[in-house]
């Protein structure tokens, strides 16, 4: 979910800061638990805030100079305090030497608000918060860290209320999953987490993307295991292990962060039992949210993500904006010489990428011409 960092200073906190309220629904990647695990994988992360405000930043570094990323930060009670937490922000950062930031603002409401409520609040606060992101001088970042959209569900219902906002096939098939040699299981150990490596590696071969490191994974179930942040599902199928799932959680929010499965097993559909397994214990342990981690942008069919966007729906639950990632300049040079050189890269990329697919034609052009006729 971030990209390595490495350390430089020692954490650094704003002087007279003072705590927020508990908000919701909260997500771990601003908790006190994964500011942990960034110093399990040796990055230097600072809690810093304010009035209204709290942010984790963690500081990665580029050939220009290093920046700090707030992943869903920082978290803000009104948009009307985005100005004063950005400027604070900046202020620490420039004693720190960091060139930029790269911010994903929230702004989410009290624990209790209804779902629906939640839903409203998130997507307004979203467009407020990128109105003010543009007015102080912000710009979006090359591209979203943390998904720009995503697909909540409600847990605050019971579990039938659950099962029945699900499609008929995803209901059918947990029901049934026995009945298919489908054994769900749930475990915070580490070993249980090698499953989802196993797996995520398998899966993004497969499918072409680019998976967490294995090492990340296992770091992330060491240090989240133990305190429950980080809970790893496995369906079973005689003894083998054909889909996997970790989850991260705070005490308001399941993200299902990184999935895999056997594509031997993709008859039985042993995903969807397994995803309704986690969205049931969520509800059961008090969670109030369960974030499905990213869908694609609303209006936008060819989107890479369209097909399983689809998937996501069909456990029911409600398309919510979460803003996209934001670069904030704190050192103008250097910031505008990192964007030169992301430009100089994205367009090499591209035109590499044009050349593989116009080869990739033309063999397949090729074959065909070649094949008998008649």
């Amino acid at each position: 979910m971030m990209r390595p960092a490495t350390p430089t200073a020692a954490p650094v906190q704003i002087p007279g800061s003072s705590a927020s309220p508990v908000l919701g629904p909260a997500s771990v990647l601003q908790s006190a638990a994964w500011q942990e695990f960034q110093g399990s994988l040796d990055r230097t992360a600072h809690r810093l805030g304010g009035t209204g405000w709290q942010a984790l930043v963690v500081e990665e570094h580029t050939a220009v100079g290093p920046l700090w990323y707030a992943p869903y930060g920082p978290v803000v009670e009104t948009p009307a305090v985005l100005p004063e937490a950005l400027a604070s922000l900046q202020e620490a950062a420039r004693d720190h030497g960091i060139s930029w930031l790269r911010v994903e603002p929230q702004c989410p409401p009290r624990i209790g608000a209804s779902f629906s409520d939640t839903v409203r609040r998130q997507n307004a606060t979203a467009a407020s918060l990128a109105a003010g992101l543009r007015s102080l001088g912000a710009q979006p970042a090359p591209r979203d860290i943390q998904p720009a959209f995503t697909r909540w569900v409600d847990l605050t219902r019971s579990p039938e209320e659950i099962l029945k906002a699900m499609t008929g096939t995803n209901r059918n098939l947990w029901r049934r999953h026995r009945d298919k040699g489908i054994t769900l299981a749930s475990s915070h150990r580490v070993e249980a987490a090698e499953e989802v490596v196993e797996l995520l590696h398998r899966t993004a071969g497969r499918n072409g993307f680019t998976a967490q490191s294995g090492d990340y994974l296992r770091t992330a179930a060491r240090s989240l295991g133990p305190t429950e942040n980080c809970t790893a599902y496995t369906s079973t199928v005689d003894g083998t292990v054909v889909s996997a799932l970790l989850t991260y959680d705070s005490p308001t929010t399941r993200i299902f962060a990184h999935s895999g499965m056997d594509a031997g097993a993709r008859k039985l559909r042993p995903n969807q039992p397994l995803i309704a397994q986690a969205l049931l214990d969520a509800a059961a342990q008090g969670q109030s949210v369960a974030d499905l981690f990213g869908i694609a942008p609303p209006n936008d069919p060819d989107h890479p993500w369209t097909g399983f966007s689809a998937f996501k729906r069909s456990f029911g639950g409600a398309d919510v904006a979460l803003g996209g990632t934001w670069d904030v300049p704190v050192s103008l040079p250097r910031y505008g010489a990192y964007r030169v050189l992301r430009t100089a890269r994205d367009t090499a990329s591209t035109a590499r990428a044009r050349v593989r697919s116009a080869v990739q034609e033309r063999k397949r052009t090729t074959r065909g011409g070649a094949e008998p006729q008649g």
